[in-house]
């Protein structure tokens, strides 16, 4: 009995021994968010050139606004300081209005009316602290505060050339080895006012209603003084390999507020894949409206629905190669239809109606951009239709537009 007694007590004493030892456990995991970030900030480097030095390029860029219409921009920029550059362009005017370039157009656009040349200087207000904080190299890259001189070397309304003085906040991006965008908002002032119809002498005095809030996109070539680095496969940077079987497509808007004059471009689409196959069907929308108030009122405008069959015709061939994958990225071509209604008002009674059926064919080029952007440009040849007629060519239409925007 008394050994059972002194057995309990040591029994006791090994329980609270076992109790006290250790039990840590030590347990092993990756934490993958950091490289994920890394890997962001890589490839938006790689992308936008952040890290490259640059202080001369040379731009050559499609160009679309609504205050001075559609054509082609040759810009030289030089980077004095840090945070400022010279610029110096010449722009010729191809389009007044529409979503493209007009070819049967650009010779006879050619012309002095239509030339302009322009001077003026950007101020990069981050530069400085994103080459401190080691987040971009000294080059064109960045928001910026622009002044710019602008004027036709012809004369254009009331026997006068036209200038404008603008004042503008953008954003300009090196992308990939030799390409370029730059988007801008600001006030611009137009001298002379444009008028579709001229009432009597034009102004020369500073007015308010010369003053207009309008948006400027270029998208283009760039060359310059920066030295090509090894990049990585162009897959990651341009997430070629993520699979895409539809998606919503909002072009950046051209806009143009006045006090007289009042002008919007927007357009949005929506492209399906049909199964595994290359094709798909992309579907459009565009508007263009124009309004002008001061004596007489005026509104001219056009809406367009488009639809489209795309044949990637190398997608297969990438696809096996592992340069891409099943997506809605790559070189395309195909045959497209459409239905246009063009319209004019003067003083709210309908001085034009137009509908016309659209028909021809289209190559162009496609690409997403990470997660949420796309580039889109095309070349179009089109036979517009009779009302009444769909199989009577009234006249033909060769197009040329490029566009940056956002898919969903």
């Amino acid at each position: 009995m008394l050994k059972a007694f002194l057995l309990i007590p040591v029994l006791l004493s090994l329980a609270l021994l076992t109790c006290a030892q250790d039990t840590t456990s030590v347990a092993f995991s990756e934490d993958t968010s950091g490289i994920e970030d890394q890997r962001f900030i890589d490839r938006y480097e790689n992308v936008f050139m952040t890290k490259i030095p640059t202080r001369r390029m040379f731009k050559l860029g499609y160009t679309a606004s609504t205050y001075k219409g559609i054509g082609l921009t040759a810009a030289f920029e030089y980077k004095v300081f840090p945070f400022l550059s010279l610029e110096a362009a010449v722009y010729s005017r191809a389009a007044r209005e529409g979503d493209g370039i007009y070819m049967e157009n650009v010779f006879r656009q050619l012309s002095g009316e239509n030339l302009f040349v322009s001077g003026g200087s950007r101020w990069y207000p981050n530069m400085r602290k994103r080459i401190v904080r080691q987040q971009s190299a000294n080059n064109l890259t960045g928001s910026y505060v622009s002044v710019l001189y602008e004027r036709s070397l012809a004369a254009i309304q009331d026997g006068r050339v036209r200038d404008h003085f603008s004042l503008t906040y953008g954003f300009q991006s090196r992308f990939l080895a030799n390409g370029f965008l730059d988007f801008s908002l600001g006030m611009y002032y137009l001298r002379p006012f444009p008028q579709w119809f001229t009432v009597g002498s034009v102004p020369s005095r500073f007015n308010m209603n010369n003053l207009v809030f309008a948006s400027r996109s270029l998208i283009g070539l760039a060359f310059g003084d920066w030295k090509r680095t090894d990049r990585g496969p162009l897959c990651d940077i341009l997430h070629c390999d993520y699979m895409v079987r539809q998606h919503f497509k909002v072009r950046l808007p051209e806009l143009n507020i006045g006090i007289q004059v009042q002008s919007a471009r927007l357009e949005v689409g929506y492209e399906r894949k049909m199964g595994k196959s290359p094709f798909s069907v992309n579907l459009g929308f565009r508007s263009e409206n124009n309004q002008f108030e001061a004596r007489y009122t005026s509104r001219q405008g056009l809406t367009e629905f488009d639809g489209q069959l795309r044949f990637y015709y190398l997608q297969k061939s990438q696809i096996r190669k592992g340069k891409a994958s099943d997506n809605l990225s790559g070189l395309y071509a195909g045959p497209h239809l459409g239905y246009r209604w063009t319209y004019e008002y003067f003083n709210h009674r309908r001085n034009k109606l137009l509908r016309e059926p659209i028909a021809g064919l289209t190559a162009g080029y496609q690409q997403r951009l990470f997660n949420k952007l796309y580039f889109d440009s095309a070349l179009s040849m089109s036979a517009i239709g009779f009302y009444q007629s769909v199989f009577k060519v009234r006249y033909g239409e060769l197009n040329a537009k490029a566009g940056v925007g956002f898919a969903f």
